[in-house]
């Protein structure tokens, strides 16, 4: 994580026929699938790929409009998103896996999930939001159009001081620039388009969770303001087989920043659910 060259990819990317940019780590015959979140990529894993390839085959890609991979349309649904990965499954021939998803990721991976629920072992949503306030969703919403409109990403710093308030130390200073630079490069269309989307989709999934059979864990932050412990605790509630935790003085971007202790979580969860 010592590069912080914003054009660098940390991870080289192998490419679907459709475009997808992805990358493989470990040679096991179970799979965990990773999904970043808005203004991210598949190089925000780098953490949990180091920690799990020896157990599982890793897959970690760039969702449409980030990364390497091809942008959505220009009003796209969720289940673009859903098929994008569709279509690297069935690519890459896999049969099922576990699922992690943070944030956006994490919306695309319950979405999946509901429409493809043969293929998944175990499912992660990690720092999820769930039927906001109308106040809390406007907000996201503007946020959206403004970035749309202006064909700028602005409002980096105000971003980083809400993930990353107390990390001052200088490994976690090293992962803020890197988290800057991220959200400095991505396009504009593509993380407009993907975040209006973000704001929209928290309530897709009222009255849905029940038909989510598999075992799924709901991760959050006692600190993250937005994808809050009550959401996961809900979604939990709903969810046959859900279970919930929240990691303590951890907030959104917690899955990269501390990435040992969501890692412990991870591991746990998994070595129960996520093998087959």
């Amino acid at each position: 994580m010592n590069d912080l060259s914003a054009d660098k990819i940390i991870n080289p990317r192998e490419f679907t026929s459709d475009g997808t940019a992805y990358t493989v780590t470990g040679e096991s015959t179970s799979t965990l699938v990773f999904i970043h979140g808005v203004g991210m990529n598949a190089d925000v894993w780098l953490g949990q790929t180091e920690h799990f390839a020896k157990e599982y085959k890793i897959i970690s890609y760039d969702f449409l409009g980030h990364g390497k991979s091809p942008m959505p349309s220009e009003d796209p649904i969720l289940d673009e998103y859903v098929e994008q990965l569709y279509c690297l499954c069935n690519e890459l021939q896999l049969a099922s896996f576990s699922l992690v998803g943070h944030s956006m990721g994490a919306l695309i991976g319950v979405a999946f999930a509901l429409k493809y629920p043969s293929k998944i072992n175990a499912l992660i949503p990690i720092n999820i939001v769930y039927n906001r306030t109308e106040k809390a969703q406007s907000r996201v919403l503007k946020r959206a159009e403004q970035v749309i409109a202006s064909s700028e990403v602005g409002g980096i710093k105000q971003t980083l001081e809400r993930w990353f308030s107390d990390k001052n130390s200088p490994k976690e200073k090293m992962k803020i620039a890197k988290i800057q630079q991220w959200l400095s490069v991505v396009s504009p269309y593509g993380y407009g388009r993907a975040y209006r989307l973000f704001a929209l989709s928290d309530k897709v999934f009222m009255n849905k969770l029940s038909q989510l059979q598999m075992s799924v864990l709901y991760l959050t932050g006692d600190d993250d303001s937005n994808s809050t412990p009550e959401m996961s605790k809900k979604m939990a509630e709903l969810t046959p087989r859900g279970e919930f935790y929240s990691i303590a003085k951890e907030a959104h971007m917690m899955a990269y920043i501390a990435t040992e202790k969501t890692n412990k979580i991870l591991g746990y969860f998994l070595n129960k659910h996520g093998k087959k």
